[in-house]
């Protein structure tokens, strides 16, 4: 049988190489924010009856030219294609011959976490937010009116969307891990609600467009905001019941999490919401935003729980942060010397 001081030998080789794959990962992820792949759809009346242009533009790694599926008795006429900004814009053509149907949709074969619709064909705006799923997006054309959706549509579509975005955002889930690190049982429900209501107001403030930041400032804020966590979960080590301490961490959170709202508040922008449906997509979304960030926090604390039983929870903490403040500090240099980059 394996001796308890080879045992705890080899799970800290494991747990230092499992921190250098993080490290190399996350080291060559996009310098944003947010890791949330969204697309822009629409369509528009062509100059013959019943022709019209559907335009598309998806971020260039997932935009490769693949076929669409239009509705029975459409066919494409012409496509083009041209790269912008990190993104791939389609224009495509086609012809049907017949009016559109309420149930007519065209099947595009991106795989994007969400996206928006938009349309007047018929002279009445629609605007409608999309979720992506493994096989693309689906684009409602047969929507030629722009009618509030029910609460029923509206509930699991952006609780979705909420939690993809949170799962997706390795800059949040970086900065919760450290909160992780940082605390656990009371102080840690007390640091994840500063943090959750910190969110929660600039969320709502930057979707009504009470507050407007610019993104890459914000960014760049977010990415020291790990930094600067993971440096104080290391200087917390060892030190417990510190009242003084978990206020100014508390407040520090609280701050931090304005911060990341406003992150979140750029994805929520992404998708396309109708002047009726704000409220409720923005109580949705968020509700989304904490169901997925509750379940990474149980998912650290169990894995914790796990290594505390092998005696290893301590180097693998300290690898932990180490390296997330790393990534925060490249990812923080990283964006401010992209500031001036169009």
């Amino acid at each position: 049988m394996m001796s308890a001081s080879i045992a705890r030998a080899f799970a800290r080789a494991l747990a230092m190489v499992a921190m250098a794959a993080t490290i190399a990962l996350l080291g060559t992820a996009p310098a944003r924010a947010d890791i949330f792949m969204s697309a822009e759809f629409s369509l528009s009346r062509g100059e013959d009856a019943n022709s019209y242009e559907f335009t598309a533009a998806v971020p260039e790694a997932i935009g490769a030219p693949a076929a669409l599926i239009y509705p029975e008795g459409c066919r494409q006429t012409s496509v083009s294609r041209q790269t912008m900004a990190g993104r791939a814009q389609y224009a495509f053509e086609f012809a049907c011959d017949r009016a559109f149907r309420a149930d007519d949709v065209i099947r595009t074969p991106w795989k994007a976490d969400g996206g928006t619709f938009v349309t007047n064909v018929m002279g009445a705006q629609v605007d409608r937010s999309l979720s992506g799923d493994g096989d693309g997006i689906v684009v409602p054309v047969g929507e030629t009116a722009a009618g509030d959706r029910p609460l029923s549509q509206l509930a699991p579509e952006f609780l979705e969307q909420g939690v993809v975005h949170i799962w997706m955002g390795w800059d949040h889930l970086a900065f919760v891990l450290c909160l992780c690190l940082l605390a656990s049982g009371r102080q840690l429900v007390g640091l994840v609600t500063a943090f959750t209501l910190g969110h929660s107001i600039s969320l709502a403030l930057a979707f009504f467009a009470l507050v407007a930041v610019p993104v890459p400032p914000v960014e760049a804020a977010i990415a020291l905001s790990i930094a600067f966590m993971a440096r104080e979960a290391l200087m917390a080590s060892g030190r417990t019941g510190n009242r003084p301490a978990l206020r100014r961490q508390t407040i520090v959170v609280s701050l931090f999490g304005l911060l990341h709202g406003l992150g979140f508040a750029s994805a929520l922008g992404e998708l396309g919401v109708s002047h009726a449906e704000r409220v409720p997509s923005l109580i949705f979304f968020n509700i989304g935003v904490e169901a997925g960030q509750l379940a990474f926090v149980a998912a650290v604390t169990l894995a914790m729980m796990l290594l505390r039983r092998v005696n290893v929870s301590q180097p693998v903490r300290v690898a932990a942060l180490y390296a997330v403040g790393a990534i925060g500090a490249f990812w923080m240099v990283e964006r401010v010397s992209g500031f001036g980059i169009a």
